[in-house]
């Protein structure tokens, strides 16, 4: 899909500034840096500049977009336009903090995404934004939030702490996913993205770290929040994503291609702050399916934002494009664990998107000893790396798993559960049904993925990741009505 993708873009350009850098970020994140469409962006982004009133682009999407694809292209080459074009967005934001057209002076959800991304990767690669640059973003963001949880496309804003009723003919889920983009990018740019970020302290990585070589700049320190409210910005993501999840379907109406890119955005940032990013989660697979039935013979996507343009969307969204960015900036600076290094620095490895120390494959009836004696910092570590378990259940060793996944500590019953969901066998479906009444969403996640297993149902009865708890009770309803279809006289205690 991607290739087919590509081939129509090398055929196909968009005459607009922001245009081009969609189609030219869409070919270096397929590993294409030296594309004559990026090099044709990078000429559209020079010219600008040099073409005097034309050296201000029209939107604030060309500017967002042209800051994200010179830093993803070479950021030490283009730092002169990066520091341009950043500087061009901080001067366009407005008095409240958000960003919109030159002409109104009301705060526009959907460039304010872009002017919030384009912050972002500044920052990512060495450029420090003007701190009340991200603090007016974010709170413009909190003060133009619905009640319910939403965003509208040209939010009123509310005084700090308050909410004001939003359109909600314009509140929908792209524009959800714009801002939860922006919120979440928000508390990325302080320093507080991270699991358990409400009470978690920062954490650098050495500079013995950083891959040899490195051509990118480090990560510049955290912006500073000043006296915006952490507690009312981390309120703004949950509510925000409790809104999401409610709301959320794959297909819209309008703008669907700018949506899935948004969405995978959102959700990327997302997974950093639960510290759990796998590659292909239900809502990607979701997307998936969409954009395989709906690509054109030629290899376009369209959705309203022009034909070139939507297909640079989808080709970034099927590439991962911002967890791409998220895993690439490990090696700059913040562990996403927030735990601090193994002491063994040679033995440091990534796994969905967080720094972990590799372990050597662990045999089950050790793991049982490590569980039993709960050995944080090993068994936190091993969480986090799903290869390092080996070995089969038996009768013995699954009574114990299943004791510990009902009553161990947070990281063992993961393990637990882990492994009777990798088993395959049926006996232990009433544990895995039990844990996914399990306060910690990790292991509701394992015992999910391991009931699928066991039922060779791979969709499952659809439970997403970020699901909420009406799924959660549906669900595990549903489970429960399976296994006793499956054995009538079989028992399944959630107490």
């Amino acid at each position: 899909m991607v290739e087919k993708g590509l081939a129509f873009l090398a055929e196909n350009t968009d005459a607009r500034l922001g245009g081009k850098c969609v189609i030219g970020l869409a070919f270096i994140k397929s590993d294409q840096p030296d594309h004559p469409r990026v090099k044709e962006a990078v000429a559209a982004c020079q010219a600008a500049i040099s073409q005097g009133n034309a050296g201000n682009p029209r939107t604030i999407y060309s500017c967002g977009m042209a800051v994200i694809f010179l830093c993803e292209h070479d950021s030490r080459g283009h730092s002169e336009m990066i520091r341009y074009y950043l500087g061009e967005l901080q001067k366009r934001q407005k008095e409240h903090g958000g960003w919109g057209y030159t002409n109104e002076q009301i705060g526009d959800t959907s460039q304010t995404q872009y002017g919030a991304l384009a912050l972002w990767e500044a920052h990512r690669h060495g450029f420090r934004p003007e701190d009340d640059t991200a603090r007016g973003m974010a709170d413009w963001l909190i003060r133009s939030q619905d009640p319910a949880g939403g965003w509208t496309y040209k939010g009123e804003t509310a005084p700090l702490g308050q909410r004001q009723a939003q359109d909600q003919g314009e509140m929908t889920i792209s524009i959800g996913a714009a801002a939860m983009g922006s919120v979440l990018i928000a508390a990325d740019l302080f320093g507080i993205l991270q699991p358990g970020a409400e009470l978690a302290s920062e954490t650098n990585v050495p500079e013995a770290l950083q891959a040899a070589g490195e051509k990118e700049r480090k990560k510049a320190p955290p912006l500073s929040a000043g006296d915006l409210p952490r507690d009312l910005l981390f309120k703004a993501i949950k509510d925000g994503d409790a809104w999401m999840t409610k709301k959320y379907e794959v297909s819209i109406n309008r703008y669907q291609l700018y949506y899935m890119y948004s969405l995978e955005r959102y959700k990327s940032f997302y997974g950093q702050l639960e510290g759990d990013a796998p590659d292909e989660p239900e809502w990607y697979n979701k997307g998936y399916e969409w954009l395989q039935k709906n690509q054109s013979g030629k290899g376009s996507w369209s959705g309203n934002c022009g034909e070139s343009v939507d297909t640079g969307f989808a080709i970034l969204f099927l590439q991962r494009s911002t967890l791409k960015s998220i895993r690439k900036g490990l090696g700059e600076g913040t562990l996403l664990s927030g735990r601090g290094l193994p002491a063994r620095l040679d033995s440091i490895k990534l796994s969905r998107g967080q720094i972990v120390a590799q372990q050597a494959a662990t045999e089950i009836d050790d793991l049982i000893n490590m569980l039993s004696d709960e050995e944080g910092s090993a068994l936190d570590a091993m969480v986090n790396d799903p290869t390092a378990l080996v070995g089969e259940i038996n009768d013995q060793n699954g009574r114990r798993f299943e004791q510990i996944a009902r009553g161990g500590a947070p990281a063992a019953r993961v393990l637990a559960v882990r492994a009777l969901g990798r088993s395959g066998d049926l006996d232990y479906a009433p544990t895995l049904i039990f844990a996914l009444t399990d306060p910690d969403k990790r292991v509701v996640r394992e015992a999910r993925d391991g009931l699928r297993f066991i039922s060779r149902k791979f969709d499952g009865y659809g439970l997403p990741d970020g699901y909420d708890d009406r799924q959660l009770r549906d669900v595990i309803e549903l489970w429960k009505n399976w296994y006793l279809s499956i054995r009538p006289d079989g028992a399944i205690n959630l107490n």
